[in-house]
């Protein structure tokens, strides 16, 4: 025991204490910040989307046209991904002689060309036909730009409706009652804590996806930095002196236990910044946040199954790393589960709609993907048996990946030729203590 605990100290602070580590550190939530803040800044300050209305229609003032310009100056209109009300601009001379759609547009493009690269060109809206077939078509100076067409057609089948209950004999009053009724539908289930479904019942379903994500996070950064460690060793010749002064057990656990209590300081500065930051919160929000986090042992729970995840995962890749010469061979070895790792996570997304499909049910207990699929389980009450279940399959699988993991640290780490994937299969089912 003391042997390992000198290992993990040594993996723990070799990564700890290098500034690479602490500038990502500080990194991280700075990054992450950014990637919240900066589109949001650069929504706010991209010009509104402009829009101009070619109506062919002839239908005078009730028109669609018409109808459509009211909306837009009343700002009913918005623009995706800003969400900022579109702004109507005036038809530019060059298109108002068009009296058919095709001529319209033929204009358009000669107008769009002439403007060239100009900063915020108008989309241009041609309306024709009648009632019973309007065309409708949007043009926007490039194809690539998220634009109206949506809210757009949106505004013009609400025109439509009107007209044709108007076609109906219905009167204005009556239309405008029509078109303004409205009922919200409330989500209610036994298991909602006041009955109505609200964002606080949803928060535990929503942590243990996250928890999933940055499992998949860890393992996925980890391994590098396993097969990195081992790797260095190796050609330095460090490891044969290694073996001979601790078993090959200790070794491999030293250094997946110095990387996960790595990635748990990270978790533990950022959550202690979380916590900061929940003191800004409205009062009854960070309540409802602590019960949410709290209900079912969520953040026990998930504790359990990110150690046990990245332990599993973590002693396969340190032991196809003792066969590695270059870190080339390992990245090559260790492809294939960081690729098996997308099944989970796809698995992931089916369990928010499915949560009891007898699929994610079997899958949890199948050890590769309970740590990324039980505590969605442990969330929806799933039976205790089943989440035992998965827990100790996924503890002997976790020893069968170290006990093999060791043979192959034993076999593969004093070897310094080439070494093919049948003969690392072959010296890791040969080995003997």
């Amino acid at each position: 025991m003391r042997r390992l605990l000198i290992i993990l100290r040594r993996e723990y602070l070799a990564y700890l204490l290098t500034p690479g580590f602490l500038l990502a550190l500080v990194a991280f939530p700075v990054i992450t910040a950014a990637s919240i803040g900066i589109p949001a800044l650069i929504a706010r300050q991209a010009p509104a989307a402009k829009v101009a209305v070619l109506d062919l229609t002839g239908l005078g003032a009730g028109s669609p046209g018409n109808d459509l310009s009211a909306r837009i100056r009343e700002g009913d209109t918005r623009n995706l991904p800003s969400e900022r009300p579109a702004l109507l601009a005036p038809l530019p001379a060059e298109i108002a002689g068009a009296r058919t759609p095709e001529a319209a547009g033929h204009l358009i493009t000669a107008y769009y060309a002439a403007a060239g690269k100009a900063d915020n060109l108008p989309a241009i809206l041609v309306l024709a036909g009648t009632p019973d077939k309007l065309d409708a078509r949007l043009w926007t100076p490039r194809a690539r730009l998220i634009d109206l067409s949506g809210e757009l057609e949106d505004r013009l089948t609400e025109w439509l409706q009107k007209e044709r209950m108007r076609a109906a004999g219905l009167d204005t009053e009556r239309i405008d009652n029509i078109a303004s009724a409205q009922i919200e539908v409330k989500t209610y289930s036994p298991e909602a804590s006041a009955g109505e479904i609200k964002m606080g019942d949803r928060i535990p379903q929503m942590a243990a996806v996250g928890v999933s994500y940055l499992l998949c996070m860890m393992i996925l950064m980890g391994s590098g930095m396993i097969s990195g460690s081992v790797i260095e060793e190796k050609s330095s010749r460090v490891i044969e002196v290694l073996v001979t002064s601790a078993h090959p057990a200790e070794l491999l656990l030293g250094k997946v236990l110095g990387i996960l209590l790595l990635f748990l300081t990270v978790l533990g500065a950022l959550l202690g910044a979380g916590l900061l930051a929940a003191g800004y919160l409205p009062p009854g929000l960070t309540e409802g946040l602590s019960k949410a986090l709290f209900a079912r042992g969520l953040l026990p729970w998930a504790l359990v199954f990110l150690v046990s995840g990245f332990l599993m995962y973590g002693s396969l890749f340190a032991g196809l790393a003792a066969f590695c010469q270059t870190p080339r061979e390992a990245q090559s070895l260790a492809a294939p589960l960081s690729m098996m790792m997308i099944i989970p996570l796809l698995l992931v997304i089916s369990a928010l709609q499915s949560p009891d499909s007898p699929i994610i049910r079997i899958a949890a207990l199948i050890p590769p993907f309970t740590p990324f699929l039980m505590l969605l389980r442990v969330v929806d009450n799933a039976p205790a048996w089943e989440v035992l279940t998965g827990l100790a399959l996924m503890g002997l699988t976790t020893a069968a990946a170290i006990g093999v993991g060791v043979q192959a640290y034993r076999t593969g780490a004093l070897s310094q030729g080439q070494t093919t994937l049948w003969s690392l299969i072959r010296r890791s089912l040969t080995a003997r203590n």
